[in-house]
């Protein structure tokens, strides 16, 4: 427990935080990797180059300095940020040298004295004892569960399927011929890899890209082009992951799922955000098929629409309520749910449930935050949305 004094100390760095924490983070992680190397092995070094990482860190560290006695506000993310480390793998024993490299980054931008060194060593073993407890418990469960294992299983990959030209779904089953963890809709799993000529070990996340069927796991991932350097990974497995290739696979993790209500759905997604999207479509139209549900999907073109062909069966059943935009599409009236451009919610709102519809959205952040702000004049509540932001984690508002 921190004392008063302690809380008021980390409290009253709220400012400087908001000020210096992505200084902080960025040099925390510096002395991190420099101090523990082996650590490379975790961290997804493409997100160090590209600054998202320190910018995710900057706003936890912020949040619980601002938080701190109040610590219920900020449980969701701790379950987010639990969860991902759940898949990571990571364990009891990597937050001393995370502690040790945070409070020297704070003492080297702020030099604030002894006594907020102090306070902050109490709250940094506060919070990391909260993710010790919360990752035992999801490490235990997953283990525990039908089908479920320790830390990674190996699996192959028993086909693989072209859905756009740049979406290509793996199709994993266990190499024991075993049984498989359940999962639900929105959740993904870690691809643990060291592929030739990579630096280091690598980790990658991935959501599960179909309901759950019992025989194995279904990914679909975007091959990255950019001059960030992503791809490492995206691009090993589309040029070199062939049917009958292995992988190192983490339990299913996420909180990123379906609320158990009968409250009408509302799917958003753009470009690869479609994965999770499409488990819950497939789950939703599989499992409770009287539940509502609409599918918005923003993306290039026809050509780049992954899962359509899946989408027009469903909606032709009429199974679910579909609204595409195509950015290099001209609308036409024969196909009166296609738009053309960016997902607009506006246009389509006379289709919406908005008031009693829960909205799941996922996709690029500055789609997902266009989409929010649209929602957010339509006076939907924060309560009825829900997203997932591929990598760190960010806020939409």
């Amino acid at each position: 427990m921190l004392t008063d004094n302690e809380i008021k100390i980390i409290k009253s760095s709220a400012p400087a935080l908001a000020e210096y924490g992505e200084q902080i983070t960025g040099r925390f992680y510096q002395i991190l990797l420099e101090k523990n190397p082996e650590l490379k092995n975790i961290f997804n070094m493409t997100n160090q180059k590209s600054g998202n990482q320190k910018q995710a860190l900057a706003m936890a560290v912020y949040a619980f300095s601002k938080y701190v006695d109040n610590l219920s506000v900020i449980l969701g993310d701790v379950e987010r940020i639990a969860q991902k480390h759940a898949s990571l793998g990571i364990k009891p024993e990597h937050y001393p040298l995370v502690g040790a490299a945070l409070l020297e980054s704070i003492k080297e931008i702020l030099n604030p004295g002894d006594d907020v060194i102090s306070a902050w060593a109490s709250g940094y073993g506060v919070l990391a004892n909260v993710f010790i407890e919360r990752e035992k418990q999801l490490y235990q469960e997953s283990a525990e569960k039908e089908g479920g294992w320790s830390e990674t299983r190996e699996f192959t990959v028993v086909k693989k399927h072209q859905e756009t030209p740049l979406i290509t779904s793996f199709y994993l089953q266990p190499s024991d011929q075993g049984k498989v963890s359940a999962y639900q809709a929105g959740q993904y799993i870690a691809l643990h890899l060291h592929p030739e000529g990579a630096p280091n070990h690598q980790i990658r996340q991935y959501s599960l890209s179909s309901a759950f069927d019992q025989s194995g796991y279904r990914i679909s991932v975007k091959k990255e082009q950019n001059e960030q350097g992503d791809g490492l990974i995206s691009n090993y497995l589309h040029e070199k992951l062939e049917q009958g290739g292995t992988v190192q696979v983490s339990n299913p993790y996420g909180e990123f799922v379906l609320q158990e209500t009968q409250r009408p759905v509302v799917l958003i997604s753009g470009g690869v955000g479609i994965t999770p999207m499409q488990a819950m479509l497939e789950t939703l139209t599989t499992q409770t098929p009287s539940r509502e549900t609409h599918f918005v999907h923003g993306t290039l073109d026809e050509l780049h629409h992954a899962f359509k062909n899946k989408l027009a069966e469903l909606a032709d059943a009429g199974k679910v309520q579909a609204h595409i935009f195509y950015q290099d599409k001209e609308a036409s009236s024969q196909e009166d749910k296609i738009h053309q451009g960016i997902i607009n919610i506006d246009a389509i709102k006379a289709d919406l449930p908005l008031t009693e519809a829960e909205f799941y959205i996922c996709g690029p952040l500055a789609m997902m935050k266009a989409v929010y702000k649209q929602l957010k004049a339509l006076q939907v509540n924060d309560d009825q949305i829900f997203y997932e932001v591929f990598g760190p984690s960010k806020t939409l508002a």
